[in-house]
């Protein structure tokens, strides 16, 4: 198997350049941009040009009204330039489609948005996996300690009873399951990872930093009212909805104003024309034909445009409904990513109490004879194992608790309208005692 080590500023790089939800959003885009472009020439000719024949045999009818039998034939080739052209259209199309690109562009930029924090979670995922995976080696190392404890206790007959070897040796063996759980964690974590960079669901991703501690990209303690006010600035979704609102507006207002406008039909074409009566093609001489008209329309006597306008009028009514429907959301939204924030900011203070005061506990055993003895000088297999198993507990919701605080923050800053890569220049780490893993594991002991 592949091991990969992999830190959060290239995995967000990864997920940039390669994610096919976030490809597909900038192809949009793009879709967009030419719709634009297509709207601005709506004004330009078409050309054509080629070979035109025409064959009759059979009655026709002149403008006199006479009716006789006629066989003819021509052929003309040559080209020429046609346009048709709603002026209706051709005005207010551009405008249309520009904000429209507005539109795709935000949405694309939402979409990076919320894929990069998928990936920062999902990052920030593997971190508590393998944290947990230090913890327990920590754990282990103590079961160890703990097993070779019992059984010199047993040897030299300061044991309470013949079980409290069983009973370490159990621990030892529940903290070795543990593991074995923990590493099948980290592997799914693995791979829901490499599934967002579309790398090889076989590769290994571990950690390039295995230090876990706290990062802060808002301040828990900033105010809540500019937070706020920086996510409905910021928000991509509101700037994508504002650009609907605005194409919405101009579809109503041309609904209003197009019946004002006329339908343009130009067209001239020249060329070589030649014919006659029955097999006969001659006469060959050059020709050249031109047309113009504008005509001016009024749908279902003018009633299929007043009821078209107030269709494009609701459709305005709901854009702007939708716009303030999301900054609810949105204010909602930032509003629970800081409250969570704080809670995790003030968790993190009592975490790093309890690993202290764990850490603080099973110092003080080992301090006793064989490490953990009574006042009768007999080994007290129930209070060294609560002592490694509340270190144990202690340590993992210490991780638990970090891990939660920084995809908070991540989400905090994305609800605020920034992208996760632009983040991780302002990241700050907070001064903390210790970090929250163990860096190594050695023995508790220090043999």
């Amino acid at each position: 198997v592949q091991v990969l080590p992999i830190d959060l500023p290239n995995a967000l790089r990864l997920a940039n350049a390669s994610n096919p939800t976030i490809a597909v959003a900038q192809t949009r885009v793009q879709e967009a941009f030419y719709a634009l472009r297509q709207a601005e020439v709506a004004w330009l000719p078409n050309l054509d040009a080629g070979p035109t024949y025409v064959r009759h045999d059979g009655q026709l009818q002149n403008s006199s009204g006479l009716v006789f039998p006629v066989s003819k034939q021509n052929f003309f080739i040559g080209g020429g330039a046609a346009m048709s052209v709603d002026t209706s259209s051709a005005r207010f199309g551009p405008l249309i489609a520009r904000r429209l690109l507005q539109a795709q562009t935000a949405t694309a930029q939402a979409v990076t948005d919320h894929i990069q924090l998928d990936v920062a979670l999902a990052y920030l995922d593997l971190l508590p996996a393998y944290g947990a995976l230090a913890v327990n080696a920590a754990t282990l190392d103590m079961a160890r300690y703990m097993t070779r404890e019992a059984e010199a206790a047993v040897r030299a007959g300061l044991g309470k009873t013949p079980a409290d070897v069983n009973r370490a040796r159990t621990e030892l063996d529940l903290r070795l399951q543990e593991r074995v759980g923990l590493e099948a964690q980290a592997a799914q974590v693995s791979a829901r990872l490499a599934q967002f960079l579309l790398l090889e669901p076989t590769v290994d991703l571990r950690p390039a930093e295995p230090t876990l501690v706290p990062i802060s990209l808002v301040p828990p303690e900033a105010p809540l009212q500019e937070m706020v006010a920086t996510g409905l600035m910021n928000r991509p979704e509101l700037a994508a909805d504002r650009a609907l609102v605005s194409a919405a507006l101009a579809r109503w207002r041309q609904s209003q104003v197009g019946p004002l406008f006329p339908r343009l039909e130009v067209s001239y074409a020249a060329g070589d024309f030649g014919g006659g009566t029955h097999d006969e093609l001659g006469h060959w001489g050059s020709r050249g034909d031109g047309q113009a008209q504008a005509v001016w329309e009024l749908r279902n006597f003018g009633l299929g445009n007043v009821y078209d306008a107030r269709t494009r009028r609701a459709e305005f009514t709901e854009a702007n409904l939708h716009v303030t429907e999301l900054e609810a959301q949105i204010g909602a939204e930032v509003t629970a990513a800081a409250k969570t924030v704080r809670a995790h900011w003030r968790n993190l203070q009592t975490a790093q109490e309890g690993v202290q005061q764990a850490e603080n506990m099973w110092a003080r055993l080992q301090r006793l004879v064989f490490g953990m003895a009574g006042p009768a000088r007999q080994w007290d297999p129930l209070e060294a194992l609560l002592a490694e198993q509340a270190l144990n507990q202690a340590r993992q919701q210490y991780v638990n608790e970090v891990v939660n605080y920084n995809k908070a923050q991540f989400q905090l800053y994305t609800a605020m309208g920034q992208p996760p890569l632009e983040a991780l220049p302002r990241a700050v780490c907070v001064p903390v005692p210790f970090p929250a893993a163990p860096v190594s594991s050695r023995s508790p002991t220090g043999r």
